[in-house]
């Protein structure tokens, strides 16, 4: 079962090849005696980027890895994020923030909370784009993870933490191997395994390969199997990135999911008739969930009638859908008392 944590780029640099040749004679006469023979000078071989160490990866990255504040119903919390571009705008897991209240991303250099806002989102690609006033920020290093093998080092960083704990202000690193490239899991496509430990907290933060380039953004963990961690590989980030610039969303609700599982209740402090279907863990003030009535802890069963016993089944329904398509969802809401009662909500997609 996959646990998600807070409830959420690599371009070799091009070489050229230098030549020196030398020659004599005439210029106006190619075919003239050159009084000699033109030798050229030996092609000098590509220089491959240096590999850095990971204290060296941890020191570039201070002012490109930040550390992330939010505020939910359960209590506040955050994740990790990777300044982009301009060094204005944060890349991040969607579950990192979806369902705030409010966004606080750390300046790496003085500690000042800097308010964040949403530019947008797409949950079902688990993919965010904040914007921030500018801090002491730097953009990372983006890299090109359609390069990436299995075997390769990699490490992943970010600020650990869990949904209801802040987490360390420290960026912390972990270090292993690529595992496979290109997997697909729960609904989410172009996936990085690896080994490399992502705690809580990570989510958001990068994975990068030991050039000190971003190649994927740390986004879940196989609950049940130790190493089995994932990255959204970041060709597959930037290229929701570039559409959430426009600042639409994409299949939003406004809510934010969570497989449900024996103990999750009680880790989140709520009641919950069952421990299947899909938990509603944080609801967008002014969002169509919110708009809908649908409600923190909700339990959701069916969308459009269509069984969704997990996030990705909720979300190859709403792929299937387009903005202003209006869906009913089934849900089963316990109350304080225990007592529970099917419902259901008429949401318009975003």
């Amino acid at each position: 079962m996959l646990a998600r944590f807070i409830l959420t780029a690599t371009a070799i640099a091009s070489l050229s090849l230098f030549a020196a040749c030398g020659g004599g004679g005439d210029d106006d006469d190619n075919t003239g005696d050159t009084g000699g023979d033109a030798t050229a000078a030996p092609t000098s071989a590509p220089t491959q980027p240096k590999e850095l160490t990971p204290q060296e990866i941890v020191a570039a990255m201070t002012q490109s890895v930040v550390h992330i504040k939010a505020t939910y119903p359960e209590g506040v919390g955050g994740g990790s994020g990777i300044v982009w571009e301009d060094g204005t705008h944060i890349l991040t897991n969607a579950h990192v923030v979806t369902g705030a209240g409010s966004i606080k991303v750390i300046d790496p250099k003085d500690g000042r909370q800097i308010s964040a806002k949403v530019v947008a989102q797409s949950p079902c690609d688990d993919v965010a784009l904040l914007e921030v006033e500018r801090g002491n920020f730097t953009a990372a290093k983006i890299g090109d993870s359609t390069k990436l093998a299995a075997g390769e080092a990699v490490v992943a960083l970010g600020f650990p933490g869990t949904v209801t704990d802040q987490g360390s202000d420290k960026l912390t690193i972990t270090r292993g191997i690529v595992s496979k490239t290109a997997e697909t899991i729960d609904g989410y496509n172009d996936l990085i395994q690896t080994d490399a430990a992502i705690n809580p907290g990570n989510s958001g933060g990068p994975l990068m390969n030991m050039k000190g380039e971003v190649i994927g953004i740390n986004t879940l963990s196989v609950r049940s199997k130790q190493g089995q961690n994932y990255a959204i590989s970041i060709g597959e980030a930037k290229f929701v990135a570039e559409k959430l610039k426009k600042g639409k969303n994409i299949n939003w609700i406004g809510a934010r999911l969570e497989q449900n599982y024996q103990g999750l209740a009680q880790q989140l402090n709520i009641k919950l008739a069952y421990t299947d279907g899909i938990v509603i863990t944080g609801i967008d003030t002014g969002s169509p969930a919110a708009k809908a009535n649908l409600g923190y802890s909700d339990l959701i069963y069916y969308v459009d009638n269509v069984n969704v016993p997990t996030v990705g089944a909720f979300c190859d329904v709403l792929r299937s859908r387009k903005a202003g398509d209006k869906i009913r969802i089934d849900i089963t809401r316990t109350y304080t008392n225990g007592n529970h009662e099917d419902l259901y909500a008429e949401v318009v997609l975003e």
